[in-house]
């Protein structure tokens, strides 16, 4: 008998509607733009074809993150959705800078398209689904916490301007009969692609760094270690993400009374709940004991209610 496959992964569904979709999209431009003689509308066509190309780059990037860790990858593979998201800003980059001396291109030879009305009802459609698109990623890559997603999301959202500018340039011309509102918008356009481009490169450039979770997680985490009643301190936070995981590694400080076997229950019990604190994060928990026990209501031997998973009293 063969083996029955289960649905596939949210973020690997919501990838195949996008590059479903971009390669709708490439051909609809692409006829549009021979059809017109547009050079707006071949350079969206562009945009497409790079829009598949990327968001299947991103395909294989998810298959390879979400794969289990191995011998050679102990931390797992988390690391190629970063990648992925840094090699998209490049790509990004281009298409930014490509629009911007091609609009400059343009105010300077005063170009103009021919049959405007046949590139508004395309782009019409492209700005549309475009925003539809990266409104599906944006809410998979939220739910999942997938860089990658979250990444193309926006490259489509560049693509809503890139097709709104195009739409508004050609809607001028055809009202106006001047080309030169085609090239002033997509100038316009193209420092909004480059802007956007930058923040994501910061990010990408961060996680493959190893830069610590932001300061809102690092406090969830310290509420959570601190809220169990057995554990006088924590030392040596270090977190970092991979992808769509979080790393993170801490000493706790605990009662020096606590039998071996009940100390490995509380570390178990402080990982589990920042786990189930912060999604998909690893946690690794070393334990320490205390000088003393100056405390009372901390030290197994002293403490009226011995439970070592109890909370502290709320204050």
């Amino acid at each position: 008998m063969g083996t029955v496959t289960g649905p596939a992964p949210p973020k690997v569904r919501a990838e195949r509607v996008a590059i479903a979709a971009a390669g709708a999209l490439a051909l609809g431009k692409l006829a549009a733009g021979l059809a017109t003689n547009s050079i707006g509308l071949l350079s969206a066509a562009a945009d497409s074809l790079f829009d598949v190309a990327i968001s299947s780059l991103n395909l294989l990037s998810i298959r390879i993150a979400d794969s289990p860790a191995d011998e050679g990858h102990p931390f797992g593979h988390g690391k190629a959705e970063n990648l992925a998201g840094l090699l998209q800003t490049v790509v990004i980059v281009l298409v930014g800078g490509g629009l911007l001396v091609e609009a400059v291109r343009r105010l300077l030879r005063g170009t103009r398209p021919e049959h405007a009305e046949w590139g508004i009802a395309v782009m019409a459609v492209a700005t549309v689904v475009s925003w539809l698109i990266a409104r599906h990623l944006r809410r998979v890559g939220r739910e999942t916490d997938s860089v990658v997603l979250l990444a193309d999301s926006l490259h489509y959202q560049t693509d809503v301007w890139t097709n709104g500018g195009v739409l508004l340039g050609l809607a001028l011309l055809w009202a106006t009969g001047s080309g030169v509102f085609d090239a002033l918008i997509g100038i316009g356009v193209a420092g909004v692609i480059l802007g956007s481009a930058y923040r994501l490169l910061v990010r990408s450039i961060n996680d493959l760094m190893d830069a610590a979770l932001p300061e809102v997680e690092q406090r969830a985490i310290a509420e959570v270690i601190h809220r169990h009643r057995f554990v006088v301190d924590h030392r040596n936070l270090r977190t970092r993400r991979s992808g769509s995981q979080r790393q993170v590694d801490f000493t706790i400080v605990a009662c020096r009374h606590l039998p071996l076997g009940e100390a490995h229950d509380l570390v178990d019990h402080v990982e589990q709940e920042i786990a189930a604190t912060i999604p998909g994060a690893h946690v690794v928990v070393h334990a320490e004991p205390t000088a003393d026990c100056a405390d009372s209501s901390r030290c197994v031997h002293q403490a009226r209610d011995a439970d070592l998973l109890a909370h502290r009293p709320e204050a």
